[in-house]
């Protein structure tokens, strides 16, 4: 009788419990939507659903926050393309972050890292310019994080 190795399985991740800021994000978001769509009647109204535990959810939670909040907010992209086998660099500086803020008149800049996720030495160089020219710089790793240090500027 042959014996067969035994298979060694990874542990599979905990449910995703969503937190209560992302819980508030989407309560903000159903409560702009109604203002906006006055003559749909809320029942019909369908309710957006946000989850910050990847980063593309977390910055997509980040944006419209930020938003909602009376800034301005937009997504960076700042990846290359890759074409009939070739990849090409964008022209954009390297270690741009994912978010780009206004907020009062003051700059923001949020890279979102989700895990084991580190900054690289091209994004430290833009931090450091971000800071030397006056603006705010923040590394963001969940939505309550961020929330928190968001209310917090003036």
């Amino acid at each position: 009788m042959i014996v067969l190795p035994e298979i060694k399985r990874k542990k599979p991740r905990p449910p995703y419990r969503k937190p209560e800021a992302v819980k508030q994000l989407e309560q903000l978001s159903y409560e702009a939507d109604r203002l906006k769509y006055p003559n749909i009647r809320p029942e019909h109204l369908a309710r957006r659903s946000f989850r910050d535990d990847t980063a593309s959810g977390l910055t997509a939670c980040i944006v419209k926050y930020a938003s909602l909040n009376g800034s301005f907010a937009s997504r960076l992209n700042n990846m290359g393309v890759y074409r009939k086998g070739k990849y090409t660099r964008p022209t954009s500086r390297r270690g741009l972050p994912d978010i780009l803020i206004t907020k009062g008149g003051q700059s923001i800049f949020v890279e979102v890292k989700v895990g084991r996720d580190k900054m690289s030495q091209h994004q430290e160089a833009v931090r450091n310019d971000q800071r030397k020219a006056g603006g705010l710089y923040m590394v963001a790793s969940s939505f309550e994080q961020f929330k928190a240090w968001f209310d917090t500027l003036s």
